[in-house]
C-alpha cells in the first residue's frame, strides 16, 4: 500500500507542477500580447543618463507624439503645464560606393571602411569584375 500511495503522491505532484508551469508559460506580458498575430506591440524606450557626459540624443522616424516621463531630479526646467517643446531633426547621410573585385576579401574591405564609420546599406549590385556595395554614415 505504501508503494501505491507514493506513486499517487508523485503523480499528483507532477500534475501540479505541470499545471503551474503551463500557467506561467501562458501568461505573457502586456508588451507581448496583441489582438491578432502580426500586430506590432507597443514601443517602450528607456533612456538612463548617469551623468552630464552621457546625454543621449533621441531621434524619431515619425512626427507622432512621444510621451516622455522624467523621473528623479530633472536637469531641465519644464513648463508649468508639463509640456516640453521639441522639434524633429532629420538625419542626413553620406554615401560611398565600394567595389569588391572577384577573389578579394569583402569582410576586410568592409572592416576597413567600418573603422571610418561606414556601414553597408544592404545594397549590393553586380559590377564589372566584382560587386558594388553601397555604404552610408551619418553626416
Amino acid at each position: 500500500m505504501g508503494g501505491i500511495m507514493r506513486k499517487t503522491i508523485a503523480w499528483v505532484m507532477s500534475a501540479c507542477a505541470l499545471l503551474a508551469g503551463g500557467a506561467v508559460m501562458q501568461r505573457a506580458s502586456a508588451q507581448e500580447r496583441t489582438q491578432t498575430p502580426g500586430q506590432p506591440t507597443r514601443a517602450n524606450v528607456w533612456i538612463q543618463n548617469r551623468g552630464d557626459a552621457e546625454a543621449v540624443p533621441v531621434r524619431m522616424a515619425s512626427e507622432s507624439a512621444l510621451r516622455v516621463e522624467v523621473t528623479g531630479e530633472p536637469m531641465v526646467t519644464l513648463d508649468p503645464r508639463g509640456v516640453l517643446q521639441v522639434r524633429t531633426a532629420r538625419q542626413s547621410w553620406g554615401y560611398r560606393a565600394v567595389t569588391v573585385a572577384a577573389g578579394q576579401d569583402a569582410a576586410a574591405i568592409l572592416n576597413s571602411a567600418g573603422v571610418d564609420g561606414w556601414e553597408t546599406t544592404g545594397v549590393a549590385l553586380p559590377a564589372a569584375g566584382g560587386t558594388l556595395i553601397l555604404l552610408k554614415r551619418p553626416n
